[in-house]
């Protein structure tokens, strides 16, 4: 515990990565744990400080009557240029007086580094250069970022090494804070109108990806093709992938032995995982992998690459490929469809490993952080 004067400091957390979700139903991962992250605060009752969320667009649309937490609007454009022009001015202090600053959300633009803190999700791009087109110039500017903040929240130790190697900080300065998992979204469901009406038929392989080319995409069709080509049969349905990584697979779409899905709510989600014979995460990097944790809870086995933070949050409750290659893949998809369902999961093992992983322990260790930083002498 730390000395608090009798006044308590104040803690301002930007939360405009959730405002897609009140806008569209959905959001990305950054600001899904985001959302979940401030939902699990505000059931801790009591906190060390005085917390306000603050949001920012021109059309008022906030987390007001969605989160029981003070909040703080302001009018403006959320864009770039007028970022810029809020942190010049240093308006965000101005108006909340904020002792403490946290942008959830990666690196943004800063009004005082002294009182910021980051949450950074991952450094892939100092891992892939290339695949962001990010300039040396770019990365020097975030890596400046990292050394002047007070202190850096991240979601792994993968990440924490990686923040610390690429960044060249001190690893006091970064803590790992690992994110939870919703059970009361992901748990087994099924909507078998929803599936019917995307012509999925059960058993089937699934894949929450996504359209960055980390996620492999690309092998994973190829791989999913020579499964077939060896007597596979089974369905294999990707989430919201790129269009042209599909070029060269419309044959097997318009066979629907490949089917697409986009902008589906979590409980759709939920349900995509539930009636999978088994999830199949083919990345090259993530900075967590909440799909690992997502595919357990709806008591789905998972099939993933063996790298960065894949093997810390999945550790020996889910399988892994012999190496990251189609042939590899291939011959793992065909190993697993020959298994029943049943008897690819350990359900005692996976609820075990499954209660290590709670938003309402995430958010008491971010209590915990907030504190040491605020009063900290």
């Amino acid at each position: 515990m730390y000395h608090h004067s009798t006044k308590k400091k104040r803690l301002l957390i930007d939360v405009n990565s959730v405002i897609p979700y009140f806008q569209h139903g959905h959001t990305t991962g950054v600001g899904r744990s985001t959302l979940e992250l401030i939902s699990a605060m505000s059931k801790l009752g009591s906190l060390p400080f005085e917390l306000t969320l603050y949001t920012q667009n021109t059309r008022g649309i906030s987390i007001k009557g969605h989160i029981p937490l003070k909040e703080f609007h302001l009018y403006l454009s959320n864009k770039a240029p007028v970022r810029r022009i809020v942190n010049a001015l240093h308006l965000k202090w101005l108006f909340t007086q904020y002792d403490l600053l946290h942008i959830p959300h990666n690196t943004d633009y800063c009004e005082t580094f002294g009182k910021t803190i980051f949450t950074i999700h991952d450094l892939i791009v100092y891992r892939y250069p290339e695949m962001w087109g990010a300039t040396e110039r770019e990365m020097n500017k975030y890596r400046n970022i990292g050394h002047r903040c007070k202190a850096i929240i991240t979601c792994s130790d993968a990440s924490k090494e990686d923040i610390v190697r690429f960044w060249n900080v001190p690893e006091n300065k970064v803590t790992t804070i690992h994110w939870g998992i919703n059970r009361d979204v992901f748990h087994p469901t099924a909507d078998v109108d929803f599936l019917k009406s995307l012509g999925i038929t059960m058993p089937y392989f699934f894949s929450a990806s996504c359209n960055h080319p980390r996620k492999n995409t690309p092998m994973l069709l190829e791989a999913f093709r020579r499964y077939l080509e060896k007597g596979g049969s089974r369905q294999l349905v990707l989430l919201s992938p790129a269009t042209d990584d599909l070029k060269k697979y419309e044959d097997l779409m318009k066979k629907q032995q490949v089917v697409t899905c986009k902008d589906i709510s979590d409980q759709q989600l939920a349900t995509l995982y539930t009636n999978a014979h088994c999830t199949a995460i083919t990345s090259a990097y993530e900075g967590f992998g909440l799909p690992i944790l997502e595919s357990l809870a709806c008591g789905t086995p998972v099939i993933s690459a063996r790298n960065s933070s894949l093997t810390e949050i999945g550790k020996k409750t889910i399988d892994y490929f012999a190496e990251l290659n189609e042939e590899c893949i291939s011959e793992k998809l065909l190993q697993v469809c020959r298994i029943d369902k049943a008897q690819l999961l350990d359900k005692a093992q996976t609820e075990n490993h499954l209660q290590s992983f709670s938003w309402q322990q995430c958010a008491e260790k971010y209590v915990e952080t907030y504190e040491r930083l605020l009063y900290q002498k």
